[in-house]
């Protein structure tokens, strides 16, 4: 259904507040929490897209100032500006639609509402065949929809493709035939032939597979040769010792040239012609690298979320510049007729303006913030890679928006190293006590000192008050919904005899319900590198949405946990479970 929303303007109808001018709008006390930022160049204005406030602010380049916000309702996660148009594009996860605006002078008039993939996090508008796609974060699916420019109302989905990982960003090669997805957890990319897409029939061509995690930025060079991947690499040989971080051996950052025709390509060819910028140096390192843009004189700038600053530079240097703009900088678009770079912070509820010839940013804050409650305080820590030795990594570096990058670390959890364990994801880990693969750390807040301390390599020890702050976060974590319920796939009736199947199989002995672990540690057949054989249970709660299984990622799929791998073995002898059986089980496991 079409929404009309407020387009007078200076006047902001937000958090039940109507307000006339710029200044007042400034003394709205809220979390606005912006995620995305367009360029209007017809209007001289930046769209801001904020999350948290579910509103859009509008500032006016002239004036430098804000002059209207409008809400949007829901959670809304990125934003794109149709090209040729001032349509804007709005992806919103928490009503699994994409709408679509006019935007107009300080403000704009509603569309359409399209239902896509549930859960949808980033959108991309692909001109040639006018057609926005969308990626589903918890479904794992990539949504295709044709845009009507002239009726918007008239755009609809077309297709709704599965993922084997979770997509998020999204890159069109400059053939306009083949489009690349990145990974939003691992070292994926996934290439596509969209030649009939509009009809369709998107086609998948296979997965690019390259040693890195959490891909973030995704861009095309200026010339179009080579493809730009920003993401962090977690390297499994290394240990959570000082040296190792120091030197970036543990956790680097990353900033990735691939030539476009190896990566079409694809296998041996990956690499030919590819070369990297590290982000970041010993001493002085680069958090969370976030988002890519590319100037038309092809400067590169990247924005690194968990130190506060952009990266900038070409190609052939050798390495990038930086500077500072707001806390946890998460979009940006250059504007190539002024030579200026904008960018949306999250975390400073700001829009920074960035001179680069000059070397400025001037900070602008989107209104005054509401104070932070102890849950908001442990977000900003979460995700501050300062807190680790030189700045490498936050928290957010492994468990990927409180999630998990998939990948296995080295961190002395165990009192041993040569045994690197499977990350886990920290989605409705609240209760599921003891915490760490052999279950030492007894309460959430032990666990954190230990992943500070021991795995960042923190320099200086954690206050008592960073501590609670950062578990009262990670216990407003929400367990993920399952993937077959946000696909619409649900096959209650195996549900219901996998279930049975889970418990005439005594599995409730180490998965004990409603969380689905227990306290106990139990040798089931798994033995580590280092000897060790006996394992606390991870609960079930959300499993469908992991990638890897037990502690070193040696299970694949779900599938083969029983079939291949025979668990629970051990103290336990064998599952002795048939294939339909099986089947049936993983369907119940995927439901928790």
């Amino acid at each position: 259904m079409k929404r009309i929303l407020s387009i007078v303007l200076l006047t902001v109808i937000c958090f039940g507040t109507s307000l006339q001018a710029a200044d007042q709008l400034m003394e709205v006390q809220a979390l606005r929490r912006p995620v995305a930022i367009e360029h209007v160049s017809d209007f001289n204005q930046l769209v801001v897209l904020n999350q948290r406030s579910a509103s859009l602010s509008f500032l006016d380049l002239t004036t430098q100032q804000v002059v209207n916000e409008v809400a949007i309702g829901g959670k809304p996660t990125d934003m794109e500006l149709v090209d040729g148009t001032n349509i804007l594009a709005i992806t919103n996860e928490e009503t699994h639609l994409i709408s679509l605006y006019q935007v107009l002078n300080n403000g704009l008039s509603a569309l359409a509402d399209i239902k896509v993939c549930t859960y949808p996090r980033h959108v991309q508008y692909e001109p040639e065949q006018g057609l926005l796609f969308v990626s589903g974060m918890w479904s794992q699916q990539l949504a295709v929809v044709k845009l009507d420019r002239q009726d918007p109302s008239g755009s609809s989905l077309v297709q709704t493709v599965d993922m084997a990982f979770t997509p998020h960003n999204i890159v069109f090669l400059p053939d306009h035939k083949h489009m690349v997805v990145g990974d939003c957890h691992g070292g994926n990319l996934m290439l596509f032939d969209m030649t009939n897409a509009s009809q369709g029939k998107l086609k998948s061509l296979g997965k690019r597979v390259f040693p890195g995690h959490n891909v973030r930025g995704l861009q095309i060079s200026a010339d179009g040769q080579m493809l730009i991947v920003a993401h962090q690499m977690l390297n499994e040989l290394a240990h959570t010792v000082r040296n190792d971080v120091h030197w970036g051996l543990l956790m680097s950052n990353d900033l990735r040239w691939l030539k476009v025709e190896s990566v079409l390509k694809g296998g041996d060819d990956l690499y030919t012609g590819a070369h990297m910028h590290p982000l970041g140096e010993a001493g002085n390192a680069t958090g969370d690298p976030s988002q890519v843009a590319v100037a038309k004189d092809g400067m590169v700038v990247v924005t690194l979320g968990g130190v506060g600053e952009i990266a900038y530079g070409k190609e052939d240097d050798f390495s990038l510049q930086r500077l500072q703009v707001g806390l946890r900088p998460m979009d940006l678009k250059i504007d190539d007729a002024r030579g200026l770079v904008y960018v949306a912070n999250m975390f400073g509820d700001s829009v920074s303006i960035v001179d680069l010839e000059a070397q400025t940013a001037k900070e602008i804050p989107l209104g005054k913030q509401a104070e932070l409650s102890e849950a908001d305080k442990g977000e900003l820590l979460f995700f501050n890679a300062k807190l680790s030795h030189d700045g490498w990594m936050s928290c957010n570096s492994c468990h990927t928006e409180g999630h998990t990058n998939g990948m296995v670390n080295d961190n002395f959890s165990d009192k041993s190293f040569g045994a690197p364990k499977r990350v886990f994801s920290l989605l409705g880990k609240s209760g599921t006590e003891p915490f760490a693969w052999n279950g030492q750390a007894q309460s959430l807040e032990k666990q954190i000192h230990n992943s500070l301390r021991i795995t960042m390599q923190m320099d200086d020890e954690p206050t008592p008050e960073q501590l609670k702050q950062l578990a009262t976060f990670v216990s407003t974590l929400k367990r993920p919904p399952s993937i077959d319920v946000a696909r619409n796939q649900v096959d209650p009736q195996a549900i219901a005899r996998g279930k049975e199947v889970f418990m005439a199989n005594n599995c409730q002995q180490c998965h004990t319900p409603p969380l689905y672990t227990v306290t106990d540690v139990f040798d089931v057949g798994l033995t580590d590198k280092e000897g060790n054989t006996e394992f606390n249970p991870p609960s079930l709660i959300g499993v469908g949405q992991r990638v890897h299984y037990f502690h070193d990622n040696s299970a694949k799929t779900l599938e083969s946990v029983f079939s291949k791998h025979g668990h629970p073995a051990g103290d336990f002898g064998g599952n002795g479970l048939k294939a339909n059986q099986i089947r049936d089980l993983v369907e119940f496991l995927k439901s928790l």
